[in-house]
């Protein structure tokens, strides 16, 4: 009888331990993603932008060597897939969108600044009239995931004896509850014809612009000229 018992056991024990394997087997394999981000696009298309402290931040456009190479500057910027990222895709605000779709220019994401709790500060570089000279603050609608327009903070370029400079800095700003940019311009502008052999008078021009943001917008109004020895342009010479 001792025996018949131990040999039922025996079988109970084998057809239990068949029927768990069975059922482990039939289960779906579960991997672990402990150490696997997984990223939006919209969030890859943020991650482009390396977060920036915005307080007192001063804002000018990149140079040239005479061999057309960049010279280092901290707005260089990692350049945007504009195929893979149709946040970019507004000729409103992208006038080069359709040269950057055939390869012929860039848009370059600088950096960011989170503004309130309805936008995000976006510093990109594209092109203007000669190369990508122009730096812009544009917006970046939280809710709604897409790029507002916003305001050109840097550009520089001239042309038969003309040429400008144009430069920002984020004067004050608190998050949600303001924004304020100073700009300040300053063209050099010839009078003369080049062919004479007389001395060339020209005149420069100065100017100084504050811009601050307000529901989405930034409103512009002008500067005491008397300010702009604050505001040293750091191309102009």
């Amino acid at each position: 009888m001792r025996n018949l018992l131990t040999f039922i056991v025996t079988i109970l024990l084998t057809l239990t331990a068949c029927n768990n394997k069975k059922s482990q087997e039939s289960q779906p394999l579960t991997v672990k993603t402990d150490n696997v981000k997984l990223v939006d696009k919209t969030t890859e298309f943020l991650d482009l932008f390396k977060t920036v402290n915005p307080k007192g931040l001063h804002i000018y456009p990149p140079t040239w060597d005479k061999n057309g190479n960049l010279i280092k500057t901290p707005f260089e910027g990692t350049p945007i897939n504009v195929d893979k990222f149709s946040y970019v895709d507004n000729h409103e605000i992208f006038l080069n969108i359709q040269a950057c779709k055939e390869g012929n220019s860039r848009i370059y994401a600088i950096g960011k600044f989170e503004i309130d709790n309805k936008y995000w500060g976006l510093l990109i570089r594209q092109y203007s009239q000669y190369d990508e000279s122009l730096v812009q603050l544009l917006l970046w609608d939280k809710k709604e995931n897409k790029i507002i327009k916003g305001i050109d903070l840097a550009d520089s370029f001239g042309d038969a004896g003309w040429y400008f400079d144009l430069e920002s800095w984020i004067e004050n700003f608190q998050y949600n509850s303001r924004l304020e940019i100073v700009s300040r311009r300053k063209d050099y502008i010839p009078k003369a014809d080049f062919t004479s052999t007389e001395d060339m008078d020209s005149i420069t021009t100065d100017t100084l612009k504050i811009s601050r943001l307000d529901n989405g917008k930034f409103k512009t109004r002008l500067g005491n000229k008397q300010d702009t020895i604050k505001f040293k342009l750091k191309n102009w010479e």
